[in-house]
C-alpha cells in the first residue's frame, strides 16, 4: 500500500498542475471576454452618439489593459481637434494616472498640458510643461507651448527666463519669438545699447534692429541707425519700402544713396528702390532720363506703382496730358488702396498695416511685405 501511494503522487501533481494550468487559462479568456465585451460596448455607445457613456465605458479597459494605450491618445486627440476638450482632458487624465515607462508618461503629460491650453486653463498647463523643457525631445514642443501662455498671459519676463532652454534647442521660430518678447519688454524704457545687444544675440530676428534703427534716429545716433538698416537690407531686402525712408534720414552722400539705390533695384529687382531711382534721376539729371528708366524697367517687370510713377512723371511734363492722366491716375490710386501691403508667409493672412505678431497663425514676423505686381 505505501507503494502504490508513492507512485500515485506525481500521477496528482501532474493533475494538479494541469488542472491549475486550466483554470488560469479559463480566467484569461474570461478576463479577455470582458475585455472585448466593453470594447464592443463602448464602441457601440460611439456609434449612437453618446459619447459621454462611450468615454467611461472604454476608460474602464485601463485598468485592465494598458496595452491599448495609442488607442486612447488617438481618441483623445480626436475629441480635442472637435473642440470636447472636456473629453480629451478626462482620457488624458485618466491614462495620466497609470504607472507608465517614464518616455511615454511625459508623452501623455504634454497631451493633457494642450488639452488644459485648449480649454483656458493656463496655470494648469503651465505647470505640466516646465518639467518637460529638461527632455530633450519635448523641450521645443513644450516651449512653444509655454509661450503661447505667456503671449496671451502678457507675462514675458517667463519667456525670458527660458532663454537658456531655448539656447538648447536648434529651433529659428522660438529666437526670433525670444527676441520679440524682449523688444516689447523694452518698449516703455528702449535703450540703445541693450537693443543693440538683443540685435548681436539674436541675429535671426529683425525686429530689434528695427527698433534700434528707429531709436538711434530719434537720438541722432545717424552712425548706429545706418548699421542696423543695412544688415537688415541684407538679410531682407523686400523690407525696402519700409526701410528706405528711416535711411534717407541718415545723411547720406548723393552718391552713395544713387549706388544703394541701383544695387536694391538691379540685384533683387525691388520696385521701393525703382521708385526712389526714378525720383533721383529726375533732380540730379532729367525728367526725360527719369522716364526712360521707368519704361525700360516696365517691360522687365511690370509693375501697377511703376506704372503710377510713370503717369506722375507724364503729368508732370505737360499740363494738356495732365489732365487727360488725371482720371487715370485717380483709378490706379483707388485700385492700389485697396490692396494689402503685407501678407503671412505661413497662414497667408492679408493686411495693409505690419504685425510683427501674425493675427491669425501667431506666428512672430512671418507678415512680410507683398511682391509681384502690385508689391512694394
Amino acid at each position: 500500500m505505501p507503494e502504490l501511494l508513492f507512485l500515485l503522487l506525481p500521477v496528482a501533481a501532474a493533475y494538479g498542475w494541469f488542472m491549475g494550468r486550466n483554470s488560469l487559462k479559463t480566467k484569461e479568456l474570461k478576463g479577455r471576454a470582458d475585455i472585448a465585451r466593453n470594447l464592443s460596448s463602448g464602441l457601440n455607445f460611439l456609434l449612437t452618439d453618446q459619447e459621454d457613456k462611450a468615454i467611461e465605458q472604454l476608460l474602464e479597459l485601463l485598468d485592465v489593459e494598458a496595452a491599448t494605450i495609442d488607442t486612447y491618445l488617438a481618441l483623445a486627440n480626436l475629441f480635442r481637434r472637435k473642440g470636447d476638450w472636456d473629453k480629451a482632458i478626462k482620457i488624458h487624465e485618466k491614462l495620466h494616472q497609470l504607472k507608465l515607462p517614464k518616455v511615454k508618461a511625459q508623452q501623455i503629460q504634454f497631451e493633457l498640458a494642450k488639452d488644459y491650453y485648449a480649454a483656458g486653463l493656463f496655470d494648469r498647463a503651465e505647470k505640466l510643461l516646465l518639467p518637460l523643457t529638461e527632455n530633450e525631445q519635448l523641450r521645443e514642443g513644450a516651449l512653444k507651448q509655454l509661450f503661447s501662455i505667456f503671449l496671451s498671459t502678457h507675462e514675458m519676463h517667463k519667456a525670458v527666463a527660458l532663454s537658456p532652454a531655448v539656447a538648447q534647442t536648434q529651433s529659428r521660430s522660438l529666437r526670433i519669438a525670444l527676441a520679440n518678447m524682449q523688444v516689447q519688454q523694452l518698449e516703455q524704457q528702449p535703450d540703445i545699447a541693450s537693443l543693440s545687444q538683443l540685435a548681436e544675440d539674436y541675429p535671426q530676428a529683425i525686429r530689434p534692429r528695427f527698433a534700434l534703427a528707429k531709436l538711434a534716429l530719434a537720438k541722432q545716433d545717424t552712425a548706429t541707425a545706418h548699421g542696423a538698416i543695412m544688415s537688415i537690407l541684407k538679410q531682407k531686402p523686400q523690407w525696402s519700402a519700409d526701410l528706405l525712408p528711416l535711411l534717407s534720414q541718415c545723411q547720406l552722400e548723393p552718391e552713395q544713396w544713387q549706388q544703394l539705390l541701383a544695387q536694391l533695384a538691379d540685384k533683387h529687382q525691388n520696385i521701393s528702390a525703382r521708385l526712389l531711382l526714378t525720383d533721383w534721376l529726375a533732380e540730379h539729371q532729367s525728367l526725360s532720363a527719369a522716364e526712360q528708366y521707368l519704361l525700360q524697367k516696365l517691360q522687365q517687370q511690370p509693375n501697377i506703382r511703376l506704372f503710377q510713377k510713370l503717369l506722375q512723371l507724364r503729368q508732370q511734363q505737360s499740363a494738356m496730358a495732365g489732365e487727360v492722366l488725371e482720371s487715370v491716375a485717380g483709378l490706379v490710386n483707388a485700385y492700389l488702396d485697396s490692396k494689402a501691403l503685407y501678407s503671412c508667409r505661413s497662414c497667408g493672412f492679408k493686411t495693409r498695416q505690419p504685425y510683427w505678431l501674425c493675427p491669425s497663425c501667431q506666428q512672430w514676423e512671418s507678415v512680410e511685405p507683398i511682391a509681384g505686381i502690385d508689391g512694394r
